[in-house]
């Protein structure tokens, strides 16, 4: 009788989990990002965080950078970054955090307000 209580037991079980199993199967077939690409969104995270919590940075931009986190997928995000900087080769330096903050805060949709004077470059260093 006791082994009868077992199988019903592991039955019900493996019915609670069978829902659960088959999409997360599915998800493993799917394509694993590259390490370019991991490293790429791990590059907007950081720097969309930091963006976040500078004194810095407008509360428009904190605004628009937070509803698009809250929207859409860091990857999601990434991505689209990435494709403005290759529609723009030359023109954003990666490294330049910045920059970077720009591109992000464009792709997720935030325009400065008309007549806002743009950012001053830098004198060269001689």
């Amino acid at each position: 009788m006791r082994s009868g209580r077992i199988s019903a037991l592991a039955a019900i079980f493996t019915i609670g989990v069978l829902p659960v199993a088959l999409p997360a199967a599915g998800l493993a077939q799917a394509t694993a990002p590259s390490r370019a690409q991991l490293d790429n969104a791990a590059h907007v995270l950081r720097v969309v965080m930091t963006a976040m919590q500078s004194n810095e940075v407008e509360q428009p931009v904190k605004n628009a950078l937070f509803d698009c986190v809250y929207s859409n997928s860091i990857g999601k995000i990434s991505e689209a970054t990435e494709k403005v900087i290759a529609a723009n080769p030359g023109k954003v330096d990666r490294k330049d955090a910045s920059q970077m903050l720009a591109v992000i805060a464009g792709t997720c949709g935030y325009r400065p307000p008309a007549g806002a004077a743009p950012a001053k470059k830098p004198a060269p260093s001689r």
